[in-house]
């Protein structure tokens, strides 16, 4: 089974280098035999542990609940079960994280790592969704949605805390609540490998994480016309005024903000029930 392969690769690789570390799984209901599979590999080593969710919160839920609601080693990381990005490449980020608070990974940005081989359809989103996150933040990151990412303890939990989109956009999310709170952020290349098994539907999702950008993007506009704390970059041009009013006249940003808010509510009472298996 790939995840027994991908937890082998992820102990065996910790362990050889010394480190002080947990491998915590969030579970939220999935119908497949993947709890079978954890909850047999922690019988056989207390550096594995289980969170057990009664609702699937999606990626983000899961990640944020786990966040909050767990004590936390020095340094925290997040990467997909798939192991796109092999273990190798938390290196990487540890190479930059006592001078920074946040390190990301990035598949777009290049230097002497190989390109990142991967369907056409999958490059031209990926692509497209970076061109798009910088137009409206003007924050320099190339691949905010990375699934690998590294964290210092001392920042993680204030960061989480402001989340308020819990699907697949919470990475942008967290990139621009990041540097709404003068976070030190890093982005270095890694290697990653395209997983033709995954089960994310790239044409599903895309809608959802369009609206879900435009609703960030709403968030914070607000919040820095009402002179609130926001991300250095906000401009007040004439294109940002005029989006701003237009989704003003709409009821889909409203909508989309209660159910995110009603989402994180409910993550944070589950937090105070979550069952952890050690």
């Amino acid at each position: 089974m790939r995840i027994e392969k991908s937890v082998d690769r992820l102990l065996s690789y910790c362990k050889e280098k010394g480190w002080d570390f947990e491998l915590i799984f969030a579970h939220d209901k999935s119908t497949d035999n993947t709890r079978s599979i954890l909850e047999r590999l922690s019988l056989s080593n207390n550096r594995i542990k289980i969170l057990d969710f009664p609702i699937r919160l999606g990626k983000g839920g899961a990640i944020i609940s786990t966040v909050l609601s767990l004590e936390l080693k020095e340094y925290v990381a997040y990467m997909d079960i798939d192991l796109s990005a092999d273990p190798c490449e938390l290196e990487n980020l540890l190479e930059c994280i006592n001078n920074y608070d946040m390190v990301i990974g990035s598949r777009i940005l290049r230097r002497d790592i190989r390109f990142t081989k991967r369907p056409f359809h999958r490059s031209i989103l990926s692509n497209s969704y970076s061109r798009v996150f910088r137009t409206l933040f003007r924050i320099s990151i190339l691949d905010p949605q990375c699934g690998l990412k590294l964290f210092r303890r001392e920042k993680i939990k204030e960061l989480f805390e402001a989340i308020e989109i819990p699907d697949f956009a919470f990475d942008t999310d967290l990139i621009v609540t990041a540097f709404a709170q003068s976070l030190r952020v890093k982005e270095v290349p890694v290697n990653w490998i395209y997983a033709s098994a995954s089960k994310v539907r790239i044409l599903h999702e895309i809608q959802s994480m369009g609206m879900d950008m435009l609703s960030i993007w709403y968030r914070f506009h607000l919040q820095w016309r009402q002179n609130k704390a926001t991300y250095p970059q906000k401009k007040g041009s004439i294109y940002g005024r005029l989006l701003f009013a237009l989704l003003s006249f709409t009821s889909i940003m409203n909508r989309r903000t209660l159910n995110h808010a009603k989402l994180k509510l409910l993550i944070t009472n589950l937090n105070q029930n979550i069952i952890i298996d050690k």
